[in-house]
């Protein structure tokens, strides 16, 4: 029983949304993916601004151990000088002239050779006894050094970092004046000699420039608000530096190498080093803000493309839920109409198409019932055709025999012809039942490649093919099976019967001789003998009577109408080798056979003119009718058919010929044309598509797709190996509306890549 099922407006609402729901949840997917990468993105900037920060902390580590080391040599190394510790010794306050040599070659000798460290800004040599103060540039007294720190004299901030705890120590010193300008210093103090605990007879002061340990950290103060500075191994600030006029407090790093702390209500992001060899600890700060700039560059076109995407993405879902929903709903609105009236059930979209499909495929299972029964309707009218010669080419003759299932061997090819014999009135029921018997023991006995066909009355064709090996003993197997077979019908069914068989061809399109040959065998002697089996090859050559039968005339005629020379020759010589060569015909029955082809001419010429536009043909053919007939010969008849023929295809092929040229060039002009199509050619033309397909198959030997492939590919080659174009611009030069359909289009006719090819093709020239 079939079922209505109801499916409203509502239910169309349903699907729209099923399908609507389907595709946004396909376009979150590229969304998460997004959102996905942002973060994975942010975290890199971070890491890259970490390592960046990390980086340069660790150069400036570098740079400054590298001073403190130098630092330390040279204070071993004034401690150990000789003359240094003599002068210290022996020097006095009253600074006699020996003295004053002294401090000289000091001078010259040593603090000279000691101050050439590009960090170094003064080094200064202090003894005690002599107040004397010693730098590469100046001797004087220390009372007397015009140097001030913080508006201090040198002289009593020395003795005050001589007598405190700032020995050894690197110090801050801020507004140092030397009388011409005013800059921040880093000072160490260490007493001579060095290592000294207790009261100390000198001390050497090197002073660095604040400005000069900055400059290691200029990258890291490229941006408004942030800051850099060092602290010593008592968390006191020795250097610092910021690119704004806030003041530096140091941070709490907790350890960490990088972390965010917020200072002031800014969010900063912080790295420090460690040094292991000073204890110093390095600090650098960033905002957050200059941090990120590029992460938050990349979300805002993330958001916008996301948002950008979202709402073409929603548009298109709703454009695809809509095409893809109304067919559906269609399709369950008319399977609604098709239905039988039963009270309404409420079902989903899947379960009305389920039903429909199921009904579907039952109706399907039925009706290949029905057309299996029909199918011995269908093979029958396909054997009248082809023993009857209505196929004119193989290839028609092919299509309708798969059509009907009738599976012949094209290798050889015979008919036979059967008739049955009764005595009396045969009711027509019992004479179908005695065919319906024979034909089972017909196709049983013959086997594979044989097939049985009801001609009209009391008569039965049989098409038998067969293998080509030994085709003279399996054709004298099959008479063998036929005379079996026709003692079978008499001895077992009381059927009384007589066959006439034809020649074998090697054609299947032939058959239609054979089965006219075995026709004529069985009607050569007295018809109304029962149980002969005649063949037409032992029969013929005995015969006075000139062949030309009607259907034979037919085909004639059509193969010189069409300009088929090549079927004219094979009719021309099937007749020249029934009447001339086999029968042993009297002069009387040639001229007959002239006659009749005479006739033939006759009828040719009231169509002729309608076949062909070549003014030629008329007066030729004339001159045929007009010859004298006893002059008339059949070698001359057969010439001038033969003629017509060939002016007829000549006159085709040179209308063909241009008309080819006129699609090739067209082709060959517009095959850049990704759209070019049969259709336009066609109608360019005034063509049916169908034509001009099978025109370009029969003149090119390959269909329109097939050559304008060859074409393109062709064209894509020279392209490869004289220009240096991208293969993307290549398959749109050629054709192609991607360089992936072009890829695979030459790899499956070529058997290579396009850049394979290429790289091949440089090879070889090189």
């Amino acid at each position: 029983m079939i079922r209505k099922w109801t499916f409203g407006l509502n239910g169309k609402r349903v699907l729209f949304g099923k399908f609507l729901l389907s595709y946004v949840l396909i376009l979150l997917i590229p969304l998460l993916v997004g959102t996905h990468a942002y973060y994975r993105t942010v975290q890199v900037v971070r890491d890259d601004a970490a390592g960046l920060n990390l980086a340069v902390l660790e150069q400036s580590e570098e740079a400054l151990n590298r001073l403190l080391t130098e630092i330390r040599d040279i204070v071993s190394l004034l401690s150990l000088d000789s003359e240094l510790l003599h002068a210290m010794i022996t020097a006095d306050a009253s600074w006699p002239p020996q003295a004053l040599y002294q401090f000289s070659q000091l001078q010259k000798n040593e603090l000279n050779m000691l101050s050439t460290n590009q960090y170094f800004s003064d080094l200064f040599v202090y003894l005690e006894r002599s107040e004397a103060v010693i730098s590469g540039d100046r001797i004087d007294k220390l009372n007397a050094h015009p140097l001030t720190i913080g508006g201090i004299p040198f002289g009593q901030w020395l003795k005050g970092a001589l007598s405190g705890e700032q020995m050894n120590r690197y110090l801050p010193l801020k507004d140092v004046n030397d009388g011409r300008t005013m800059e921040d210093y880093v000072a160490y103090v260490s007493p001579l000699p060095a290592g000294t605990n207790m009261r100390a007879d000198g001390a050497v002061v090197i002073l660095i420039k604040e400005s000069s340990i900055v400059r290691l950290f200029h990258r890291l103060l490229a941006e408004e608000g942030s800051f850099a500075y060092i602290l010593n191994e008592k968390a006191e600030m020795i250097v610092s530096a910021s690119a704004g006029e806030e003041r530096i407090v140091p941070v709490d790093t907790e350890a960490e190498r990088a972390s965010f702390v917020r200072i002031n209500g800014t969010e900063m992001f912080i790295t420090s080093v460690q040094s292991s060899g000073s204890g110093w600890t390095y600090v650098a700060g960033l905002p957050a803000d200059s941090v990120f700039s590029k992460a938050e560059y990349i979300k805002r076109i993330n958001w916008a493309i996301a948002l950008a995407a979202m709402a073409v993405g929603c548009m298109i879902a709703l454009l695809f839920a809509y095409r893809n929903s109304k067919p559906i709903a269609e399709l369950l609105d008319s399977i609604k109409e098709l239905t039988a009236a039963e009270t309404g059930k409420r079902a989903s979209a899947m379960e009305v198409i389920q039903t429909a499909v199921h009904e579907m495929i039952t109706n399907n299972k039925s009706m290949s019932v029905s057309i299996k029964q029909q199918l011995p309707l269908l093979q029958s009218a396909c054997l009248e055709r082809m023993l009857k010669s209505g196929f004119n080419h193989a290839d028609e003759m092919r299509a309708n025999l798969d059509q009907a299932q009738i599976g012949l061997i094209e290798d050889n090819v015979t008919a036979a012809v059967i008739k049955i014999y009764h005595s009396g009135y045969m009711p027509e029921e019992e004479l179908i039942a005695d065919k319906a018997r024979m034909k089972r023991l017909l196709l049983h006995g013959l086997g594979e490649g044989s097939f049985v066909h009801d001609l009209k009355a009391e008569k039965l064709a049989v098409v038998i093919s067969f293998h080509e090996s030994a085709a003279e003993d399996r054709f004298a197997e099959k008479i063998g099976q036929l005379r079996l077979l026709q003692e079978r019908f008499l001895s077992e069914h009381s059927i009384m019967t007589s066959i006439g068989i034809g020649q074998v061809y090697h054609r299947v399109l032939d058959v239609w001789r054979s089965y006219n040959e075995a026709a004529q065998a069985l009607e050569h002697e007295d018809p109304d003998v029962s149980q002969k089996l005649a063949r037409y090859d032992c029969i013929s050559q005995h015969s006075n009577h000139y062949y030309y039968p009607p259907d034979l005339e037919l085909k004639l005629m059509n193969a010189v109408r069409t300009g088929d020379c090549e079927e004219l020759g094979r009719l021309l010589e099937h007749i020249e080798t029934q009447n001339i060569k086999i029968r042993q015909l009297s002069p009387w029955r040639k001229k007959q056979l002239i006659a009749e082809m005479q006739g033939t001419l006759q009828k040719i010429s009231g169509q002729i003119e309608y076949l062909s536009e070549d003014a030629g043909l008329q007066p030729e053919l004339q001159g045929v009718l007009e010859a004298d007939r006893e002059e008339y010969s059949y070698a001359r008849i057969t010439k001038q058919l033969l003629s017509i023929s060939e002016r007829i295809k000549r006159q085709k092929t040179t209308k063909h010929q241009g008309m080819l040229e006129g699609i090739k060039a067209y082709i060959a002009e517009n095959y850049a044309d990704s759209n070019l199509s049969l259709s336009m050619i066609a109608s360019d033309y005034k063509q049916s598509e169908s034509f001009v397909s099978t025109f370009l198959k029969e003149q090119l030997g390959m269909t329109f797709s097939e050559y304008l492939e060859q074409l393109r590919l062709n064209e894509a080659c020279l392209l490869l190996k004289e220009e240096d174009l991208p293969i993307g611009d290549i398959a749109t030069r050629v054709g192609y509306n991607s360089d992936k359909s072009f890829r695979r289009a030459f790899k499956r006719v070529l058997g290579i890549q396009p850049t394979s090819y290429r790289n091949e093709t440089i090879a070889c020239s090189e």
